[in-house]
């Protein structure tokens, strides 16, 4: 049924990466242009939009765009447009799950047809699709309190203090990374050896089998 809001919405492919709704106009603007680049191009570019995935570093993203923008010759606003089509692309089939074959005929409708650019996608979709369910899982626990993302550690050993000489005990020190909502902790804390064994003991009940 065409949106009466706009009523070219009917003319754009439906897709299983948008519940079977007509594709975005961004989007589909956005993968028209990557289809005019050439093949060299749309190679470079894939690769750079895999880091974006795998690191999302956004300052070093902004400077690899400029370098691939400055070296293939593509306008930034051009560039910047594709890279969101095709995160957002990826990112929509990996939150609906979606199995590959479905994915790849998304692609296909919106390339009418075979092209070197739905197969460069394409092929990078299932190990992204993993990358990506991580981090959306990290963000669904982290709207409703503290996620551990990490930790390190260090061995210290307890000689003596003021309460008690010759204690001479290993003394574990754990740091907690936690991210809470848009926010980034680090907790501190020290481990003695019944704590060091009491944690050993949870963490097996969840690498068994």
């Amino acid at each position: 049924m065409t949106d009466p809001q706009n009523p070219a919405s009917d003319d754009r492919p439906r897709l299983a990466s948008f519940q079977g709704e007509p594709v975005p106009e961004a989007v589909a603007t956005g993968w028209a242009e990557f289809l005019t680049w050439g093949p060299s191009t749309q190679q470079v570019f894939v690769e750079l939009l895999v880091s974006t995935v795998v690191e999302r570093d956004e300052a070093a993203l902004g400077q690899a765009l400029e370098r691939f923008c400055e070296a293939n010759g593509i306008q930034g606003a051009a560039a910047l447009s594709v890279l969101r089509t095709c995160q957002g692309l990826l990112r929509q089939g990996a939150a609906l799950d979606l199995e590959p074959e479905d994915f790849m005929e998304d692609l296909r409708k919106l390339s009418a047809g075979e092209s070197g650019a739905m197969r460069l996608v394409g092929t990078r979709y299932v190990p992204l699709k993993r990358r990506i369910r991580e981090g959306l899982l990290a963000q669904a626990l982290a709207d409703h309190g503290q996620v551990l993302t990490g930790l390190s550690w260090r061995v210290d050993r307890l000689e003596g203090s003021d309460r008690a000489v010759g204690l001479n005990a290993p003394v574990v020190w754990l740091t907690l990374e936690v991210q809470e909502g848009e926010e980034s902790r680090r907790h501190s804390m020290q481990l003695t050896p019944d704590a060091i064994q009491a944690l050993r003991n949870f963490t097996a009940r969840f690498s068994q089998g």
